[in-house]
C-alpha cells in the first residue's frame, strides 16, 4: 500500500513548526510575515495561508488583527467537533509526550441502558476500560470505554490497553467510521478529583459519544472528559 501525499500546506505547516524551533521563538513571539514565508519556502500565497490556518487550528497559532500572527502564549488543543479521531491520535498531533495510565480494565455485566445502546446479546459481557492521559505530571484526559467482549476475543491481559482503541478494533476488523456526540462541560465528583488529584472546582468538557462501524452497529460507548483550561473544540454553524 502506497503512503499517500501530504499537501504542500501541511508540509509547509510542519517546516513553520521547525522553523519556531530553530530560531528560538517562544511564545508570544510574532511568526515571519506572509512575505517572508513565501520568499523563504518559495510556496504561494494561498498555501501559506492555509498552513497558518492549519497552525491556528492546532492552537499554534493566533491571529492579532491588523498586526500579524503570534505563537500562542498558553497553547491549547483546539479541535474541529466535527472531525472523528481517538483521543492517542489527537495529542500525538500535538506532538505531546503523553503517558497512558489504564487504572482498571475488567469484565461488568451490562445494564438494560448499555444493552440497548451497544445492541448486545443476551448473555454478552461489556469490557470496562478506565484511563488517564497525562503530559509530564500534568492529567489532561480521563476516559471510560465500555465496548462488547465479543469484539477483542483474546485474553485481557494480553492486550496492551495503553495505545489507541480505535487502532485495537480496527485491527480486529471492527473500524471505527462515525459517532454520535453530546457534549457538556462538567466537574468531576469529589471522590473522582481527589482519585486524579485534580481540583474539584476545574471544569472538564466532557464528550459521551457511541461509536458506529460503517454499517451503523454500535461498537464503543466512551465518556472522555477533557480538561477545559486545556481543550476546545470548535465546529461551523449553518443557517438552513
Amino acid at each position: 500500500m502506497t503512503t499517500p501525499r501530504r499537501t504542500l500546506a501541511v508540509q509547509l505547516r510542519d517546516q513553520i513548526r521547525d522553523l519556531v524551533v530553530t530560531e528560538g521563538l517562544n511564545p508570544g513571539d510574532k511568526l515571519p510575515s506572509e512575505n517572508d514565508l513565501i520568499a523563504r519556502f518559495g510556496v504561494g500565497r494561498t498555501t501559506v495561508r492555509e498552513a497558518l490556518k492549519l497552525l491556528e487550528q492546532d492552537g499554534v497559532v493566533q491571529t492579532r488583527q491588523g498586526d500579524g500572527r503570534y505563537l500562542t502564549t498558553q497553547p491549547g488543543l483546539d479541535r474541529p467537533l466535527t472531525r472523528l479521531e481517538g483521543v492517542t491520535e489527537m495529542l500525538a498531533s500535538r506532538d505531546l509526550a503523553v503517558h497512558n495510565t489504564v487504572l482498571d480494565i475488567a469484565l461488568i455485566e451490562p445494564d438494560e441502558e448499555q444493552r440497548r445502546q451497544l445492541r448486545l446479546a443476551a448473555g454478552e459481557a461489556l469490557v470496562r476500560l478506565e484511563r488517564r492521559r497525562q503530559h509530564r505530571d500534568d492529567i489532561l484526559l480521563y476516559s471510560i470505554d465500555l465496548f462488547p467482549r465479543s469484539l477483542v476475543p483474546q485474553p485481557l491481559s494480553e492486550v496492551d490497553w495503553t495505545g489507541s482503541l480505535f487502532a485495537l478494533l480496527s485491527d480486529h476488523g471492527h473500524p471505527v467510521a462515525y459517532a454520535l456526540t453530546q457534549v457538556r462541560a462538567v466537574t468531576l465528583d469529589r471522590a473522582l478529583a481527589r482519585r486524579l488529584g485534580q481540583p474539584a472546582t476545574v471544569a472538564w468538557l466532557l464528550l459521551a459519544q457511541t461509536h458506529h462501524d460503517h454499517a451503523g452497529r454500535p461498537l464503543l460507548y466512551s465518556e472522555d472528559y477533557h480538561r477545559g483550561t486545556d481543550f476546545s473544540f470548535h465546529l461551523v454553524r449553518r443557517r438552513h
